[in-house]
């Protein structure tokens, strides 16, 4: 079942087991203790305050400060819709710990799956956030590994391809 899997596909599998299997585990440990307390969330709050008026005093530039103040949104957006995205993102996670099993498994349709992982992993900040309030570099750095990572699996799509095809020929006698 897992023979012959060229090396570069076993890299990538562990880093997305590794990768979505931390995410599913850490999603489901946040559904079961909850939302920080309010108490917390103030708290931080206070102190992110804090730490943008250092910056300001500090001569740092308004597009620096503007990016912390956003972070500082989508992380109230994340506690106000906690177990919704929560839910969501462990959900997701769990697409893309099946996508690398499937594809070590050779089958064709973990690549697929995975292509879907990447592309909701990259877009689920917009069921929160407003697209105003989502800092562009955050989608384009999310994106342009998700692309790194579908180019990089797609160099086995041969190896993945002759498993699917030697399946239907078997069939076909």
């Amino acid at each position: 079942m897992f023979r012959n899997i060229p090396r570069r596909l076993k890299i990538l599998c562990i880093l997305t087991l590794i990768n979505t299997g931390i995410a599913t585990f850490g999603g489901i440990v946040s559904l079961i203790s909850g939302p920080p307390e309010e108490k917390e969330i103030r708290l931080e709050n206070n102190e992110m305050k804090k730490f943008i008026a250092q910056m300001k005093n500090l001569g740092s530039s308004d597009e620096t400060i503007d990016l912390i103040e956003k972070f500082q949104l989508i992380t109230n957006a994340i506690y106000d819709n906690f177990y919704f995205y929560t839910s969501i993102s462990a959900i997701l996670a769990l697409l893309g710990l099946l996508s690398a099993f499937f594809m070590l498994r050779r089958n064709i349709y973990g690549f697929h799956l995975y292509i879907v992982y990447s592309l909701l992993s990259s877009a689920s900040l917009y069921l929160i956030v407003s697209p105003e309030e989502l800092p562009t570099a955050v989608i384009i750095v999310n994106l342009f590994i998700s692309g790194l990572f579908i180019y990089l699996y797609s160099r086995s799509l041969t190896w993945l391809k002759n498993e699917f095809n030697d399946e239907i020929k078997n069939n076909e006698y």
